[in-house]
C-alpha cells in the first residue's frame, strides 16, 4: 500500500490514472472474452427504418403566396426638340455600370433603337455629360469615353450618319447638382447622360 500515498488528502496523479484505466481494460478483455470486435465506424449499432419513423416528426410549412413582380418600363430616351435643334438624351445610369464606360450588351441594343428614328444622312453630335461627384478632369474624360462607346454603335447601326464626338464633364448641368447646399440625387441623374444633337 506504500504506492497509494495522500498529498494535501487527495489521492496523487497515478492512483487517479490507475482507477481510469482499470474499467477500460475490463471492458476490452470482457468484449475479447465474448468474442465480440470493438466499436468501429462500421459496426456502430443500427436502428431499423420502422423505429425512426416513431421519432419523426412533421413540420408545418406556412402556405407561400406568388410574388407580384411590377411592370418595367422600356428604356425610353428623352425627345427635346428646340428650335431647328433635336437633342435625344439617353440616360448613362441606364446604359452603364458606375464609373464605367463599356455598354452592357442591353444597352446596345437600347441605343441602337434609340437612333433607327434620326433622319438619314443627318450631322449628330454625340456629346457626354456627367454629374459634379468625383474631379473635373476625371469627369471629362468620362463623359468623353461614355459618348465614344454610344458613337461606336451608332456608327454600326447608321453608317449614313456624321458623327461628332465630344465629353462635357460636368460643365452643363440641365439640373442642379446641390440644393441649397444639399446633395440633389435626382439633378445629379439627370446630368449623367449621353445627348445626340443634330438639327432639321
Amino acid at each position: 500500500m506504500t504506492a497509494l500515498s495522500r498529498s494535501g488528502g487527495r489521492l496523487t496523479r497515478p492512483l487517479v490514472a490507475a482507477c481510469l484505466a482499470v474499467p477500460l481494460v475490463l471492458l476490452g478483455t470482457s468484449a475479447q472474452a465474448a468474442g465480440d470486435d470493438p466499436l468501429t465506424i462500421d459496426n456502430l449499432p443500427s436502428m431499423p427504418d420502422s423505429e425512426i419513423a416513431n421519432h419523426r416528426v412533421g413540420i408545418d410549412v406556412p402556405e407561400l403566396s406568388a410574388i407580384t413582380v411590377p411592370d418595367l418600363d422600356a428604356f425610353e430616351p428623352e425627345v427635346e426638340e428646340t428650335g431647328d435643334e433635336t437633342v435625344v438624351s439617353l440616360q448613362t445610369d441606364v446604359l452603364f455600370r458606375f464609373g464605367e464606360s463599356t455598354l452592357t450588351s442591353s444597352a446596345t441594343q437600347a441605343v441602337a433603337e434609340a437612333v433607327e428614328e434620326l433622319p438619314d444622312d443627318a450631322q449628330v453630335a454625340v456629346v457626354g455629360h456627367t454629374d459634379s461627384v468625383g474631379s473635373k478632369s476625371d469627369n471629362k474624360k468620362l463623359s468623353a469615353e461614355r459618348a465614344e462607346a454610344v458613337a461606336e454603335v451608332i456608327e454600326d447601326e447608321r453608317d449614313d450618319l456624321t458623327l461628332e464626338v465630344s465629353g462635357k464633364g460636368e460643365s452643363e448641368p440641365v439640373e442642379p447638382n446641390e440644393r441649397g447646399g444639399e446633395d440633389n440625387p435626382q439633378g445629379r441623374e439627370k446630368n449623367r447622360r449621353v445627348e445626340l444633337r443634330y438639327g432639321d
